[in-house]
C-alpha cells in the first residue's frame, strides 16, 4: 500500500475511533441524566436496540434510496445488540454504519454526476411505481441507477408542468423549459448531497448527533438530544427576544423565499440594502454555504434563529435579477411573532380579540407572556368590551408557569393541575393570588396544533366553568420538559431535553394521547391530518388519577349557548362547505397512487389533477367575515408615530377578517351578554 494513503486510512481509522468513544460517553452522560430526570425511564435492552437502529435509519435514509438491500442486510446484525454495546462501552458499530452511509451517498453523487452528462429521454415506456408503506431498499446498484434515472425524470417533468397550466404552451416550448428544469434539478439533487456529504468533520458530527436524537427519542416524543445550535433554535420559539438579523420571510408560489419585512432597528434595516421581495438564495456561515434551493427549512431556521451563528452572509435576487450579498451580524431583539398582541373585534357586540403565539418568558422576567397580556386585557378594558376571545389556535406551547399565571388572570385563587412524577409524587399547582384582572365573559380557541401549555390554560377555563371552548380537538401532549446541559460549564455544548412529569387535569383526568375537547367542534381545512400525540410510537399512555382537592367551579350555565353555537355551525354554509372539501381532501390524499408512465402528458395530467382542489380552497381560505376590526384607542395611538407597526398591523388584520372561528366567537360573546 501507498505509505501516503496507509496514513490517511490510519489517519481516518484513529478520527472515526475517537468520534466514536466520544458518542459513547454522550451516551452515557444522556443515560445517566435519564435516570435521574425522566418521567418513566424505560429498561435499556433488547427493545430499544431495535427501536433506536430502526428510528436511526429512518433518519439517515427515511426513502430508502441510499442503502442496497445487502448493505442494510450485513448492518442489520447490530439491529439487537445495542444494548450490549453501550453496557460494554463499545459504539465502534457506529464507524460501520458511518462509513457505508457515506459511501452510499458518494455513490448515489456520483451517480447523478454521471446521469447528468447524459441526454434525458422525457417520453418513454417506463412507469414509476410510488410504494409509501413497507418499502424495500433497493436491490443493488444497477436498480439504485435505473431508479435515479427514472425519479430525475419525473422531477423534471414534474418542474416543467408546475409552470403554466397551459399544456399546449409548454408542449410547444418544451426543448428550452426542459434544459433549464434540468439544470434545476440537477443542480437541487447534488447540493442536497453535498450537504449531507459536507466535509469529515461536519459529516460525523451530524452523523453521531442524528444518532443522540434516535437513541434518546426512544424514551418518549419529548425526549431530545439537542447540540447547542438546536437548543438556541428551540428556545427561540419560546422566548420574546432572541438574536436576529431582523428579517422576516415568506415563501411565494413557487417555493421562493422572499423577504417578507424589515424589521426597523435590525441589522438588516441598518445595512440599507434589502427590500421587500428580494429572493433569499443562499447563507453562508464562515465556509459553509447552504443554498436555500437544497436546504432544509429547519436548517434555514436554525441559520436564522440560533446564537450559534452570530454573523452570516446572505446572498439575495433582486427582482431586477441583480444579485448581491450582505453580511449581518445579530443582535438582540425582540421575536414578534412569538409576541401576543390585541383588537377589538364587533359585530353586534363589542368583543376583545387576544391572539397567543405561544407561552413565551425569559430568564429576565421582563419579557414574559403574562405581563403582556395583562396590559392588552387593561387596554381593552378601557375600551369597555363585553367579553374577550383567547385565540391558542397553533400556540404549540411552551411555559407552564406563564399558563399558570394566565389562569390566574381569570379565576380567583385555586388548584390548577396536577403534576405527577417519577416517584409517585402528586404535586397540585395553584393560582395564589386572590381576585382576577378580567371577570367578564371570555372564549377560547383552540385546534390541532394547541399543545402543551395552551391545553393546560384551557382545561383549567374548562373544568372551571370559566369560558366557552371552541375549535377542533387539540394536540394531547400532558408533560412538561427540563432542557439539562451535560456539563455545568461555560464550554458545554450538548443538552438533553427530558420529559420529567405528567400533568392532570384538577378532575384528575389527563388529556395525554388524547387531546382535549372543545365545546364546540368547528370544522377546519385539514383537520384529519393534522399531527397528534398518539401518532408517535414511543406515546406516553393516557389514563386518571384521584385527585385529593377541592375547587369552585363557576356557577355559568354555558349549556343552553353551547347548543346555540352547534345549531349555527351545523346549519352555516361556510361549515358545510368546509367538511365537504374535507372529504374531498381526504379521499385524494388517501387515494392508492396507481404506477405513472414517465412521459409529459401523464405527469403533467397528474400535477393537474389537484387544481380544482387548490382553487376551492384557495376561495374558502379567502373568504372574508364581516366583522369590524379595530385598534384599541391605546394602539391606535402609537400606530401613528410607527410605520412598521402599522403594516405589520394591517396584514394581522387582513388575516383575522377571514377568521370564521372569531366570527362564530364573537357571536358566542352576544350570546353571553344578550
Amino acid at each position: 500500500m501507498n505509505k501516503i494513503l496507509y496514513f490517511i486510512v490510519l489517519f481516518q481509522c484513529g478520527l472515526y475511533a475517537q468520534n466514536a468513544g466520544k458518542a459513547c460517553e454522550k451516551i452515557k452522560k444522556i443515560n445517566s441524566l435519564l435516570k435521574v430526570n425522566h418521567y418513566k425511564m424505560k429498561p435499556i435492552d433488547d427493545s430499544l436496540s431495535a427501536n433506536v437502529y430502526d428510528a436511526f435509519f429512518e433518519i439517515l435514509d427515511q426513502d430508502k434510496n441510499f442503502f442496497t438491500i445487502a448493505e442494510e442486510k450485513k448492518l442489520s446484525r447490530h439491529k439487537f445488540k445495542i444494548d450490549n454495546y453501550i453496557a460494554a462501552k463499545d459504539c465502534s458499530f457506529l464507524d460501520e454504519i458511518a462509513l457505508t452511509y457515506k459511501n452510499a451517498l458518494q455513490r448515489n453523487l456520483a451517480m447523478i454526476e454521471a446521469l447528468e452528462k447524459q441526454n434525458i429521454v422525457y417520453n418513454t415506456k417506463d412507469t414509476l411505481f410510488f410504494i409509501s408503506k413497507n418499502r424495500q431498499y433497493i436491490k443493488n446498484e444497477e436498480r439504485m441507477k435505473n431508479f435515479i434515472r427514472k425519479s430525475v425524470t419525473y422531477d423534471i417533468l414534474i418542474d416543467i408542468a408546475e409552470q403554466s397550466k397551459n399544456k399546449d404552451s409548454l408542449v410547444n416550448n418544451f426543448d428550452k423549459i426542459a434544459e433549464t428544469s434540468k439544470t434545476k434539478i440537477f443542480e437541487n439533487k447534488k447540493c442536497i448531497l453535498n450537504s449531507l456529504i459536507k466535509d469529515d468533520s461536519s459529516f460525523y458530527d451530524s452523523f453521531y448527533d442524528s444518532f443522540l436524537l434516535a437513541y434518546s427519542s426512544y424514551f418518549d416524543p419529548h425526549t431530545s438530544y439537542f447540540n447547542y445550535s438546536e437548543k438556541e433554535s428551540f428556545m427561540s420559539t419560546v422566548t420574546a427576544s432572541s438574536s436576529s438579523v431582523g428579517i422576516n420571510f415568506e415563501f411565494d408560489d413557487n417555493e421562493n423565499l422572499l423577504v417578507a419585512e424589515i424589521i426597523p432597528g435590525s441589522p438588516a434595516f441598518e445595512y440599507g440594502k434589502i427590500d421587500s421581495g428580494d429572493q433569499l438564495l443562499k447563507i453562508k456561515h464562515d465556509k459553509d454555504d447552504f443554498a436555500i434551493s437544497c436546504a432544509t427549512i429547519d436548517k434555514v431556521s436554525e441559520l436564522i434563529s440560533s446564537d450559534n451563528y452570530t454573523i452570516l452572509e446572505f446572498t439575495f435576487r433582486k427582482k431586477t435579477g441583480d444579485i448581491f450579498n450582505a453580511k449581518l451580524e445579530k443582535k438582540i431583539m425582540k421575536t414578534e411573532e412569538n409576541l401576543a398582541y390585541s383588537f377589538i373585534v364587533e359585530n353586534k357586540a363589542k368583543v376583545g380579540y387576544i391572539k397567543i403565539p405561544s407561552f413565551y418568558s425569559d430568564e429576565e422576567g421582563s419579557n414574559n407572556l403574562s405581563n403582556d397580556v395583562a396590559r392588552e386585557i387593561i387596554k381593552l378594558q378601557e375600551d369597555k368590551v363585553d367579553g374577550i376571545i383567547i385565540d391558542l389556535d397553533n400556540n404549540g406551547g411552551g411555559s407552564i408557569t406563564e399558563a399558570i399565571k394566565m389562569v390566574g388572570m381569570f379565576i380567583d385563587i385555586g388548584p390548577v393541575a396536577l403534576v405527577h412524577d417519577k416517584y409517585n409524587n402528586i404535586e397540585t399547582l395553584k393560582d395564589f393570588n386572590r381576585g382576577v384582572v378580567y371577570s367578564g365573559p371570555i372564549v377560547v380557541i383552540v385546534n390541532g396544533f394547541s399543545a402543551s401549555a395552551s391545553e393546560f390554560f384551557a382545561n383549567a377555563i374548562q373544568d372551571y366553568n370559566r369560558g366557552i371552548i371552541i375549535g377542533n380537538e387539540t394536540y394531547g401532549k400532558a408533560s412538561t420538559q427540563s432542557i439539562i446541559p451535560f456539563e455545568d460549564s461555560y464550554e458545554n455544548k450538548d443538552f438533553i431535553k427530558i420529559t420529567g412529569q405528567k400533568f392532570y387535569r384538577i378532575t384528575g383526568k389527563s388529556h395525554q394521547n388524547t387531546g382535549l375537547i372543545p365545546d364546540v367542534k368547528l370544522p377546519l381545512l385539514f383537520e384529519n391530518f393534522m399531527p397528534k400525540e398518539s401518532q408517535y410510537k414511543q406515546v406516553l399512555a393516557n389514563d386518571s388519577i384521584v385527585p385529593k382537592l377541592s375547587f369552585k367551579k363557576h356557577t355559568n350555565n354555558f349549556e343552553p349557548i353551547i347548543q346555540k353555537s352547534k345549531h349555527r355551525v351545523l346549519e352555516s354554509a361556510y361549515f358545510k362547505e368546509i367538511e365537504s372539501l374535507n372529504g374531498k381532501l381526504e379521499t385524494f390524499i388517501k387515494a392508492e397512487r396507481k404506477p405513472l408512465l414517465l412521459t409529459f402528458n401523464t405527469v403533467f395530467d397528474e400535477v393537474h389533477r389537484s387544481n380544482d382542489l387548490y382553487t376551492e380552497t384557495k376561495k374558502i381560505n379567502d373568504k372574508m367575515f364581516g366583522f369590524l376590526i379595530k385598534n384599541t384607542s391605546i394602539e391606535a395611538e402609537k400606530i401613528k408615530f410607527d410605520s412598521y407597526f402599522k403594516t405589520n398591523n394591517a396584514e394581522k388584520m387582513k388575516e383575522l377578517q377571514k377568521n370564521a372561528r372569531v366570527f362564530e366567537a364573537i357571536t358566542i360573546i352576544y350570546d353571553l351578554t344578550h
